[in-house]
Parts: structure tokens; C-alpha cells; sequence
């Protein structure tokens, strides 16, 4: 018996390191699983529904905001669609410049670059307005900047006009077309249409092995999925979103995959109840539930999501009426978001009056992490581009983030 109880205590010492490494390699093949929207309160995305009821008491974080482009008399007085990347060691900056008014027939797609993030060079022209059908300049619009196959690439969104009236959904995009440009050392070239009557709202990001987009066709506005077959983008498969009334008129989407793999967007309400909506898809975005409002405010605007080197998720946009402040909220299971704070707040005055330029704004947001900080570019009362560095210490101080203190 003795020699039994023995035999056994060897035998325990001798397999006790096996078993540890067993546990290990078993912890580490433990995945998030998916969770159905019926699991989680979809609605839910802001963890304090009253976070925004008192902005003043919001912490403002500390950054260092320089001038992109800033508007002058009798040159480009509308600036807007500002969209940021990092590039062969510099930063790079594009957007819509227009003379006096948001879409006119005027507007070009400036660029510009900077090798610190603050000191940017004079802009040049990705393109212009081309000749609509009736013989005039048609329409362009700034619609991101991406990488592929290691080349720098610029969308653009061409159309022939653009039908103005006080209801955005009666308006037209004639001929819409989107437009890829590659950077080829000294110019951009055109590379041809990159997808037809396609209005997107961000550049293309892969879900696994094939590239996701959202788009909105000419006429209708209606929301649209895309998924490209293979990670080069060459042939996409449109599906349209679902959704009744309310849930219809969505617009000006952004999104994100969550630590679970689900696939979040997050969508501006054309309708304008003054909330965001919520859609979500289990199977890496062939499928999207209906849009849900929820219970984050939105002025409404154009906002837009993004994860930290740290794994914590971000949502950027304007939570008051007007677009002022400029808000972030965190999150770390990519459900729900919490811990607001100010990243820009009482916006300057309008210089230059304009056609759907407001007043006191910070707008638009885009925003890269490069080199341990935050890089937010927007728009400051539709007429100058401006960036804001973010220190990611500062915005783990300022937001009160329980972050591993290694994080950053």
C-alpha cells in the first residue's frame, strides 16, 4: 500500500507540469463566442443614459489641435468629408473643398501631408469636378483614404449634380459613381470606377478574407452592406439593410468588430429623432439586424468608431443638439460605452456664411492611433480642417479608464 501511495505521489509530480501546459493551450483556444442581439439590449449603447444631461461637468482632455487647412476670403470657403491615414512615414489628410457652398459644382478633393502630424503642406488636388451631362461641372465628394496591396488610395464619389431640397431623402445623386485614385510617388492617378451608384461613407476594412463597406445608392438613400469577394475588392455583393419605419433612414454610417466578432454599426437617424441607431450581424456581415435606436444622443451627425492598441473601443461624434462639443465614449465589450468626455469644446465663430454651414461646430470626425496617440481630424464650422493629438495617457486620465497601466 505504501508503495502504491508512492508510486502515485511520483506519478502526480511527473504529469502536474503536463496538465499546466494542457490548461494552458486549452485557455488560450477559448474564444469569445457570438451573442445574439436577443441576448444583449442592442438599444443599450450608452451605459449612463443621462452621461450627456450636463456637459460642463464633463472632463475636457488635454490636446494639441493644428490647422489643416484653414479657409480664406475669396479662395475654398466650404471644407468638410476629412478623412486621415498614415503613410510612407507621413500623415495624409483629404477632403472636400467647395467656394462658397456645401455640394456645389465647384467642389474639388484637396490632400495634404505632414510628417508630425502639425505641420501640414499646401494642398494639392486629387481631383476635380468632371463634366456632368448637361455640359457643366458635376459633383465630387471626399470619401477616404486607404491602403491596398501597399499602395495609398483615395475614394471619391462623382456624380453629375446634386438635386438640392429641404428633405435630404428627395434629393438625387445623378449618375453617382465611386472613384479610386492611386498614389503613384508623385500623383495621383484615377484607377476607374471602384463601385457604381455607390455613395460609402468610410473606406473599405476586411472582415477576414473579403473587404466591408456600407453604401447608399442615388436615388433612394437607402443603407446597403457590401462585401467584396476577396480582400483586393474586385467584385462586391450589395445587400440592403432591413428595416421598417422608423429603422428606414439611416445614413452616414461607421463600424467595428467586437472583441465577440460581431460586426457593430452604428448609424446616424436621417429622420432626426436625436438619437444613434444600433445594427448588428453573427456572421461577419453578410447579414445585419434592423436598425434600433438607441439611447445615445446624437445632434444628428456624422460620427465614427474605432479600437485602441489597448483593446478598449471608441465612439467619437456630438451628443448635443448642435455640434458642439465634440464627445468620446469608451467601451470594452464593443455593447455598450461609457466613461464621456470632451475632446473639443466651444467651437469659434463662422467667418464665412455658406449653404448648410453651421455656425459654432466641430464636425465629421475621422481619427487614426499612430505613435501613442490619438489622432481626431474634423471640421471646424464646415469651412476649416483642423487635428487634435490625443495622448492615450491623457485620454486613459481624463476618462477615468480602468486600463491596464501597461495599456499604453
Amino acid at each position: 500500500m505504501k508503495k502504491l501511495i508512492q508510486f502515485t505521489q511520483r506519478s502526480y509530480r511527473l504529469f502536474l507540469p503536463v496538465i499546466f501546459i494542457l490548461l494552458i493551450i486549452a485557455c488560450k483556444g477559448v474564444k469569445h463566442e457570438k451573442q445574439s442581439p436577443d441576448m444583449q439590449d442592442v438599444a443599450q449603447l450608452l451605459v449612463d443614459q443621462d452621461a450627456f444631461d450636463d456637459i460642463s461637468s464633463l472632463p475636457l482632455i488635454p490636446c494639441e489641435t493644428s490647422t489643416v487647412y484653414r479657409a480664406k476670403e475669396g479662395e475654398w470657403q466650404f471644407n468638410l468629408h476629412s478623412y486621415l491615414t498614415y503613410y510612407d512615414d507621413k500623415f495624409w489628410a483629404m477632403w472636400s473643398s467647395g467656394r462658397i457652398n456645401e455640394d456645389d459644382r465647384d467642389q474639388v478633393i484637396h490632400y495634404s501631408t505632414s510628417s508630425n502630424g502639425h505641420n501640414w503642406t499646401i494642398p494639392g488636388i486629387i481631383t476635380s469636378s468632371p463634366e456632368a451631362a448637361d455640359g457643366l461641372p458635376g459633383s465630387v465628394v471626399a470619401r477616404g483614404l486607404f491602403q491596398s496591396n501597399g499602395k495609398l488610395c483615395a475614394l471619391v464619389a462623382y456624380m453629375d449634380h446634386v438635386i438640392i431640397s429641404r428633405d435630404v431623402y428627395k434629393k438625387g445623386w445623378a449618375n453617382l459613381r465611386l472613384m479610386r485614385f492611386e498614389w503613384d510617388g508623385e500623383k495621383w492617378l484615377e484607377g476607374g470606377i471602384y463601385l457604381d451608384d455607390c455613395m460609402n461613407n468610410y473606406p473599405p476594412c476586411p472582415i477576414k478574407d473579403r473587404l466591408f463597406m456600407t453604401r447608399r445608392d442615388g436615388q433612394s438613400r437607402k443603407v446597403y452592406t457590401v462585401l467584396s469577394n476577396t480582400v483586393k475588392g474586385e467584385l462586391w455583393t450589395s445587400t440592403a439593410l432591413p428595416g421598417e419605419p422608423p429603422a428606414d433612414r439611416m445614413g452616414e454610417p461607421t463600424w467595428y468588430i467586437g472583441p465577440d466578432e460581431v460586426v457593430h454599426i452604428i448609424f446616424r437617424d436621417m429622420r432626426r429623432e436625436g438619437f444613434l441607431y444600433h445594427s448588428t450581424s453573427l456572421d461577419d456581415g453578410v447579414t445585419f439586424s434592423a436598425p434600433l435606436k438607441t439611447n445615445y444622443p446624437d445632434t444628428p451627425g456624422k460620427s465614427f468608431t474605432g479600437r485602441l492598441s489597448s483593446d478598449e473601443y471608441y465612439l467619437i461624434g456630438n451628443p448635443e443638439k448642435t455640434r458642439d462639443p465634440l464627445a468620446i465614449t469608451f467601451s470594452r465589450d464593443g455593447w455598450s460605452f461609457m466613461n464621456a468626455a470632451l475632446l473639443r469644446h466651444n467651437a469659434p465663430d463662422l467667418r464665412f456664411p455658406g449653404r448648410a454651414k453651421n455656425n459654432r461646430t466641430f464636425q465629421y470626425p475621422h481619427a487614426i492611433e499612430h505613435d501613442g496617440s490619438l489622432w481626431v481630424i474634423y471640421a471646424t464650422n464646415k469651412e476649416d480642417i483642423e487635428i487634435s493629438e490625443f495622448k492615450l495617457r491623457d485620454l486613459q486620465k481624463a476618462a477615468g479608464l480602468k486600463m491596464n497601466q501597461n495599456s499604453f
